[in-house]
């Protein structure tokens, strides 16, 4: 059975009793039973809510029918004034509802007072009924949310945790098909009723309270979508068949001077520049842009001290584990700022890169590091220049290795702009937003 129709189920219930009991006990006054059943029950996703639900709605029904009782003992009667203050506390009971229901309840009870003190009826002579009116609605909402195909608050918010850690641990692998504000709405929906059950009647130490996983799960969500965004950019030279490079000692060169000037002016509206290890021990690049980061990536930790790339003439950082980053700071000092990361998957470089306060970052290759952003579409632009020639060797280093790439044949990329530079053609894809 869907949820929606047990909800449905437990409506018809609760608003049956609510009648029932409103006109053999309150025959002038059950339209207020039966209104206070149907707005506990409404939209509520659980046993527990229900009950905060009641108790928001009874708490603010005392407290709307106080503030009814001052007013009318120090504001005459008057249809002006009545109809002011009633738009008034509407006003702020609308600005309110958002923080808590309670409110809310308080401003419309207030409300109904004003219009029946405007009619003649006394306030203070109907709050024992009022408040009794709703107390019984209240209940009726809950025994019908309990007993009606119940739903256990507990099972409820462990089912969202786990879709949001769940959805988390996507995003954080390079996925974009993951919304987490609605994952962080979703959990906060479910954790009233939880987070008051702590507060009075504690936790166990054996096991997490409900509102802890809450607490702990909106805390990582908050964490990555507060994390300040880094955008990327992919750029890579390629032959006519896809190779990057050849396997002699020196580096092949692909782009035409025109390629490379372009290029350069790319890499300045980057603040960092990464590339692989591998690229990093075999062509010793220098990496030099104004202004930039270089950046680069080994499990290992096997990098030469002695390599252009630790020259000091700009910002460095390598990437590594813990067994890496003990070698690298043994061998190369502070000529690097070394940092620890427990995965080498984009997102973990990205979200490392972030915390660095880098916010943008020109991906050069190799193939491996290549292959990992671009299979799990974790780039914003990317690149590709085609040098007019062939390199025809099945050894050589190709664009990307075997992988299942998220821009397939059903996900394509968008074709921002093709231009000749030199005898090259370079073509811009943008990323499609999900």
């Amino acid at each position: 059975m869907t949820i929606h129709t047990r909800m449905a189920l437990q409506m018809l219930v609760a608003l049956v009793l609510a009648f029932a009991i409103g006109m053999l006990a309150f025959p002038q006054h059950w339209s207020w039973v039966v209104l206070t059943a149907f707005i506990v029950c409404s939209g509520a996703v659980g046993r527990g809510d229900a009950v905060y639900k009641g108790l928001l709605r009874v708490a603010g029904a005392i407290g709307g029918t106080l503030v009814a009782a001052v007013v009318s003992r120090f504001v005459p009667p008057s249809g002006v004034i009545d109809a002011t203050l009633i738009f008034i506390v509407l006003f702020i009971g609308m600005w309110l509802r958002p923080i808590n229901y309670a409110y809310w309840a308080a401003c419309a009870t207030l409300i109904f007072a004003l219009l029946q003190g405007s009619q003649g009826a006394g306030v203070g002579a109907l709050f024992g009924i009022r408040v009794s009116c709703i107390v019984i609605g209240a209940l009726c909402a809950v025994v019908a949310t309990w007993f009606v195909y119940p739903v256990r608050t507990e099972l409820l918010v462990r089912r969202r945790v786990a879709d949001a850690r769940a959805a988390l641990r996507e995003v954080q692998r390079g996925s974009r098909d993951h919304d987490l504000r609605h994952h962080l709405e979703q959990l906060e929906r479910v954790a009233p009723p939880v987070r008051l059950h702590r507060a009075v009647f504690g936790t166990r130490s054996d096991t997490p309270h409900p509102a802890t996983l809450i607490d702990e799960t909106q805390a990582r969500l908050r964490t990555v979508i507060e994390r300040p965004k880094v955008r990327v950019y992919v750029s890579v030279a390629v032959s006519l068949d896809g190779y990057i490079d050849d396997r002699s000692d020196q580096r092949l060169v692909l782009s035409s001077p025109e390629d490379l000037a372009d290029m350069r002016l790319a890499r300045e509206q980057c603040d960092a520049l990464l590339v692989g290890a591998e690229t990093v021990r075999r062509d010793d690049p220098s990496l030099r842009s104004p202004n930039a980061a270089r950046v680069t990536v080994t499990e290992s930790g096997d990098l030469d001290p002695a390599l252009h790339f630790f020259d000091g003439s700009a910002r460095t950082i390598v990437l590594t584990g813990n067994e890496g980053a003990q070698r690298l700071r043994a061998r190369i000092g502070d000529r690097a700022e070394v940092v620890v990361i427990d995965r080498f998957d984009p997102a973990a470089i990205i979200a490392a890169l972030a915390d660095c306060g880098l916010h943008s970052l020109f991906v050069e290759g190799g193939t491996r590091i290549l292959t990992a952003f671009l299979a799990a579409g974790t780039f914003d632009r990317l690149r590709v220049a085609i040098a007019p020639f062939f390199v025809g060797d099945a050894q050589a280093p190709r664009l990307v290795n075997a992988a299942s790439f998220l821009n397939d044949a059903k996900h394509r990329l968008v074709l921002r702009d093709v231009r000749a530079l030199g005898d090259m053609a370079v073509l811009e894809y943008e990323h499609p937003r999900p």
